[in-house]
């Protein structure tokens, strides 16, 4: 099969780095602490980070914008992880969505808290239709079939931050190859 060679255009710098960092720090300190997400505030949450409310506005609409963020930054990870495959099969592509997946635990959790889903859903779904259109996945409803995958990958990765104990990389790649469908199996691929 061929290499992927996905587009991404995020690049946030070092300060905007740091900032993310400090608020996503506080996010977690107040969903760890079972904080009602409607009772949190910017103020507080900035109070929190130790960030001003003109730099949270100047990077962010609204506190769910952070888990937006935090989902583009990982998808971007994974986009260029998927980009370094030698060649690209079934296999290694859910080795790279899983161990994504296994780093990044709280985030479908925090997504779910603020209720921002329909936003890292489609982020999601957009990374799969790049990934389909880039491996020339012959699909009559690639916009159908991205939108799926980016439910059922955003579903497995919620269900998979649920269990108690966590699973294994191995347990968790078996089930995602029993439950994830391989639409590469009709791909149309040149070399």
């Amino acid at each position: 099969m061929s290499k992927l060679s996905i587009n991404s255009d995020l690049h946030i710098d070092h300060r905007t780095h740091q900032t993310h960092v400090k608020l996503m720090t506080a996010l977690l300190a107040a969903f760890t602490a079972h904080q009602p997400a409607q009772a949190l505030t910017v103020s507080q949450l900035c109070r929190e980070a130790r960030v001003s409310r003109a730099t949270f506005y100047r990077h962010h609409q609204d506190i769910g914008d952070i888990v937006t963020v935090a989902y583009l930054i990982t998808l971007r990870e994974l986009s260029d992880q998927l980009s370094a495959l030698p060649t690209v099969t079934y296999g290694n592509l859910t080795n790279a969505i899983v161990h994504t997946m296994v780093a990044h635990p709280q985030l479908p959790q925090l997504a779910a808290w603020l209720h921002v889903e329909p936003r890292v859903i489609s982020l999601e779904s957009g990374l799969v239709q790049r990934v389909l259109a880039d491996l020339e996945v012959n699909d009559q409803q690639p916009q159908f079939t991205a939108t799926y995958l980016g439910n059922c990958l955003h579903q497995f990765n919620w269900q998979l931050s649920q269990m108690r104990p966590q699973l294994t990389l191995i347990e968790t790649a078996r089930l995602f190859n029993r439950l994830i469908p391989n639409v590469l199996q009709s791909a149309r691929i040149t070399p």
